[in-house]
């Protein structure tokens, strides 16, 4: 009797816990979603984020337009350009070609690309490894001006399909020195993983989408990532994109004439090829997509958890945080409680080259202070 009284209460207790542990997680999940609907009360058209952890996916929701003219909603499978976040897709590629010795991390671009880079400084004296962790100090094709007014401005084609090495004309010597000498410091620079995607296309004699795809999305059936142009999306997920048209932008890098001049000083960038982006900024995908990637990434089961310092900043120490600004996106992937989550937040609108403003320093912080608070209660 006393025996069946024990195995009742243990029962009751595992069934309250079970019962309490799901109200907490509703109420989380609404305190989410109350915070995504605020956000988009701002400047914001709109916002996608997902929460994930070691099991998976936790939690993911939208709010506001992609497209803002129709008034249509956000999708969980619209898709965003993630810019520099692409960076860890292609450096997973290489870390996994030299694992099976198919690339030496200590040679040096020129020796891999030839005349493709001969006219780039550093290209022949710094590492591969150097690229990886931005200690190369080849210049970021990003900091060109002439880039970014054909690239992102007044001179943009939207149509118009870059090749893969065509950003590095923006580097040459006769434009740009190098930042520093290899190995002397830490400088980001987009320039880096171009290079390393063009590697991996030397090296394969084949696409480096292809091989991000057969490495990386179809082992982790991940069906909602691509190249943008490179790549083609389905039709009608790619969302609409806007960005802010401060003096400083206009003057610096010019709006294009086929991209139309809306409320609150939002250009709408829709549509544009992203292939100016190229390998290092170029990748599209959901925040639920990214999330799963993560936690593969940082879970071991892409690479060696101990290569992960070579993708992440000195001071994060292996941690993959990153913000990331192009031409009509702001993006976003952090790490919390331990690394034991992750939270990946996009909004189609960009403020990169605008210079200081409200909306900048909003896009800037509102994760830190809106999302992450209610994003680590998830891990109690």
């Amino acid at each position: 009797m006393r025996v069946m009284l024990k195995i009742n209460i243990i029962l009751f207790l595992i069934l309250f816990s079970v019962s309490s542990i799901a109200q907490d997680t509703e109420e989380i999940d609404k305190e989410m979603k109350q915070a995504l609907e605020s956000l988009v009360e701002s400047p914001l058209p709109g916002i996608s984020v997902a929460v994930a952890n070691n099991n998976g996916l936790i939690w993911s929701g939208t709010a506001g337009f992609s497209n803002i003219e129709e008034n249509k909603n956000v999708s969980q499978t619209h898709l965003f350009g993630i810019g520099r976040i692409s960076n860890q897709f292609v450096g997973v590629v290489i870390l996994q070609m030299a694992a099976e010795n198919l690339v030496d991390l200590d040679a040096t671009p020129k020796s891999i690309l030839g005349d493709m880079v001969s006219d780039i400084d550093n290209a022949d004296t710094a590492t591969l490894y150097q690229l990886l962790n931005h200690t190369s100090g080849i210049y970021s094709w990003t900091d060109d001006i002439g880039w970014a007014r054909r690239g992102r401005g007044v001179q943009m084609n939207p149509r118009y399909r870059w090749a893969k090495e065509e950003p590095l004309k923006y580097i040459t010597r006769q434009r740009h020195s190098a930042i520093h000498s290899p190995g002397h410091a830490y400088t980001y620079s987009s320039s880096n993983y171009t290079i390393l995607g063009l590697i991996v296309e030397k090296i394969t004699g084949g696409l480096i989408e292809d091989q991000v795809r057969t490495r990386i999305l179809e082992p982790l059936k991940l069906g909602d990532t691509y190249y943008d142009t490179y790549e083609v999306t389905p039709y009608g997920q790619l969302i609409g994109s806007y960005h802010l048209a401060t003096d400083q932008f206009i003057s610096k890098i010019g709006i294009n004439a086929k991209f139309e001049f809306g409320i609150d000083r939002l250009i709408d960038t829709s549509g544009a090829s992203l292939s100016a982006e190229g390998v290092a900024n170029g990748i599209v995908t959901t925040p639920r997509d990214l999330a799963l990637f993560a936690i593969a990434l940082r879970n071991g089961q892409l690479i060696k958890k101990s290569d992960l310092t070579l993708l992440s900043t000195p001071d994060q120490d292996g941690t993959l945080d990153v913000h990331s600004e192009i031409l009509g996106y702001t993006a976003d992937m952090q790490w919390l409680e331990n690394n034991e989550l992750v939270i990946t937040s996009f909004v189609n609108m960009g403020t990169v080259s605008t210079g200081p403003s409200e909306t900048a320093d909003h896009l800037n912080s509102y994760l830190e202070k809106i999302l992450i608070p209610i994003a680590k209660k998830y891990a109690k």
